[in-house]
């Protein structure tokens, strides 16, 4: 069994672990929430609309993934490391995202105080590590069909 999209997974996950990295993919939820709350005007509906909406997202993305892998395995070695690549990025922004918000609350969330810093570097390896798991996932797939 080749573990090759495991090995870009590990690549992708230690990259993330650079420490700005975690906190700057947290920006597109966050913003959006806040978005969502100055249009509803309660902040807790904005982050469980971008909680859900990260859950359904990640669950998707994996999914297609798999079916499109078929596809992506048979062009260059390069086109298939910047394309899980691309995908990792989108998945972990998503991960990280339903990591922060899952983490320090909704509530909290809303109100933050000092420990919301602390738990931006705690939900960045959770992410990374759904990233091993990821190209695991796609070994696993490719390995069966």
């Amino acid at each position: 069994m080749n573990f090759r999209f495991t090995e870009f997974g590990f690549i992708n996950a230690l990259y993330s672990l650079i420490p700005i990295f975690p906190i700057f993919t947290l920006f597109p939820g966050i913003l959006t929430a806040m978005g969502i709350q100055s249009f509803t005007n309660n902040c807790e509906t904005g982050y469980k609309i971008v909680l859900w909406t990260s859950i359904l997202l990640s669950i998707l993305l994996i999914t297609i993934y798999t079916y499109k892998i078929d596809k992506i395995s048979f062009k260059s070695e390069k086109h298939i490391k910047y394309n899980f690549r691309f995908w990792n990025l989108i998945l972990y922004t998503l991960i990280n995202t339903l990591g922060l918000i899952l983490i320090i609350g909704i509530n909290l969330a809303c109100n933050g105080d000092g420990q919301t810093a602390l738990a931006c570097i705690m939900s960045g390896p959770i992410a990374s590590l759904t990233l091993i798991g990821f190209g695991l996932l796609i070994d696993l797939k490719l390995y069966l069909t």
